[in-house]
């Protein structure tokens, strides 16, 4: 149970973080969010550890795994952030939340306990996601979304799943090593430099990009501040055996980026893609329950 509350502790924060994120994208260069949401988190870390002296332990295994964690941070927001973008939330977060089933597949071939369960788990994200793609019918809300854009936003959602479900297997790993704080800082700082290279890169190629404006800063940074306590819950509830019990409750996360958006920027969720977004949580549910 004590997995299952920081997990779903960290759903909460990376859902409002998410539902800001619908707004932040639309102002702000992708790059520079994801350089503002490692770059805030690392600072603050940075001082902590200057004040306590207490800098994470030397080891091979766990520092590799959070720099690639870090690297796939980066690749997992980009597309992420795509997917939201584009919208509608309700297709590209909960297309982003099928990492809990690829995380399954992971630890299932990595040796851990694998159910035939865990198919049906798969069968049922898979026609939820199909089911989101579809358009809406004439006079139904969010019905200007074709075909074709709703799959898009569907592919980038799942391309963020994906990148997720193996940073956080690699998270884990270093969070059962380091602890919760030096593996969540260690992430931010390879995450960090690696946007820093690749922004660098950008600018290079594509001119200055596109920075918050006034009252957009107050967003972005209310976004970064969550996204990164957000993965600091989830590896707290990770440690001691709580893994699957963490994820089950982080796999919130999509229906939370929905009515965050729904809320704060009326976003309309026709009431079918509420249901297809039950199924979703339904198989999420089953696959990290098994």
């Amino acid at each position: 149970m004590i997995g299952l509350f920081w997990g779903l502790l960290g759903a909460l924060f990376i859902g409002v973080s998410d539902g800001l994120a619908r707004k932040t994208t639309q102002s702000t260069s992708i790059l520079v969010l994801i350089l503002i949401v490692m770059g805030l988190s690392s600072l603050i870390l940075t001082g902590v550890f200057s004040i306590t002296g207490n800098w994470p332990q030397w080891h091979l295994y766990a520092w590799t795994a959070s720099a690639l964690s870090g690297l796939l941070n980066l690749v997992a927001l980009a597309f992420l952030y795509k997917a939201l973008h584009r919208g509608p939330v309700a297709v590209a977060s909960p297309s982003a939340s099928s990492f809990t089933v690829m995380l399954v597949v992971i630890n299932a071939f990595m040796g851990h306990p694998f159910h035939w369960g865990h198919m049906l788990a798969v069968a049922l994200v898979f026609i939820g996601v199909v089911m989101l793609t579809q358009p809406g019918k004439v006079g139904e809300q969010n019905n200007h979304y074709s075909a074709t854009w709703l799959r898009t936003t569907a592919y980038f959602g799942l391309g963020a799943a994906l990148a997720i479900s193996v940073r956080f297997y690699l998270a884990q790993e270093a969070n059962d090593i380091l602890g919760s704080i030096p593996a969540l800082y260690l992430n931010r700082v390879f995450a960090f430099a690696c946007t820093v290279i690749v922004l660098f890169y950008m600018v290079l190629k594509q001119g200055s990009p596109k920075l918050p404006k006034g009252h957009m800063w107050w967003l972005v940074l209310i976004q970064a501040l969550l996204e990164s306590l957000a993965l600091w819950a989830f590896l707290t509830g990770s440690v001691d055996g709580g893994r699957i019990a963490a994820t089950i409750g982080f796999a919130a996360f999509a229906a939370i980026t929905t009515i965050t958006a729904w809320l704060l920027f009326g976003e309309k969720v026709p009431v079918k893609r509420w249901l297809w977004i039950a199924v979703i949580a339904l198989g999420i549910t089953i696959a990290s329950a098994l």
